[in-house]
């Protein structure tokens, strides 16, 4: 019974996020989100404009140095997204953000 029970658990992990356009969804909430699903190794975060990167935890940052894959654009006036300007990474095919 155990084995059966371990084996459904797994097939229903979630291993990639896309958030776009979530506006209800708070920094607060996507922390939350983040430590339930512990085997998420890839997320999207575009035009959410309720995660602000003013008040991203050590916590959270540290959830998504675990990532190997990050796309990071809550809003327009995200201070993240401006300081990877002129890198390449998170424009449109380009390069994202991964961690080995």
């Amino acid at each position: 019974m155990m084995k059966k029970e371990q084996r459904q658990n797994q097939s229903r992990s979630i291993r990639s996020l896309s958030l776009k356009g979530c506006s209800i969804l708070t920094t607060q909430g996507l922390e939350s989100v983040l430590l339930s699903w512990r085997e998420l190794d890839r997320l999207r975060v575009v035009s959410c404009n309720n995660i602000k990167d003013s008040e991203i935890t050590a916590e959270l940052v540290t959830l998504f140095s675990l990532l190997k894959e990050l796309k990071w654009q809550p809003d327009s006036r995200s201070m993240l997204s401006a300081s990877l300007a002129g890198t390449g990474i998170g424009q449109k095919g380009s390069r994202s953000l991964r961690w080995n």
